[in-house]
């Protein structure tokens, strides 16, 4: 939220210890994303490109997961991202 801009190469991560039905919005948040939804095994289950800027409306994937990764709009597409594949994460802070 009230981010301005993401580098190409980063995004943000957000866990849940427990596998569940995940559902995001994008309050307050400036810039369109990309979000990828990761099962416990960091398997993509969900992708929801392209999304809308200050928009309310939940935005969610029918299958439980334990994380969503946030991209700049255009990334699930730049580094072929696709369902039942495992991304390379690399987290330098939290």
């Amino acid at each position: 939220m009230f981010k301005n801009k993401l580098n190409s190469n980063e995004g943000m991560i957000f866990s849940w210890e427990k596998t569940q039905l995940i559902t995001m919005w994008m309050k307050n948040t400036l810039i369109a994303l990309d979000m990828i939804w990761l099962n416990s095994d960091f398997e993509i289950i969900c992708i929801k490109e392209n999304t809308i800027p200050f928009d309310l409306t939940p935005i969610s994937c029918s299958k439980p997961a334990n994380y969503v990764i946030e991209l700049n709009a255009g990334s699930a597409k730049k580094f072929n991202l696709q369902k039942k594949k495992k991304p390379i994460i690399k987290i330098i802070s939290e």
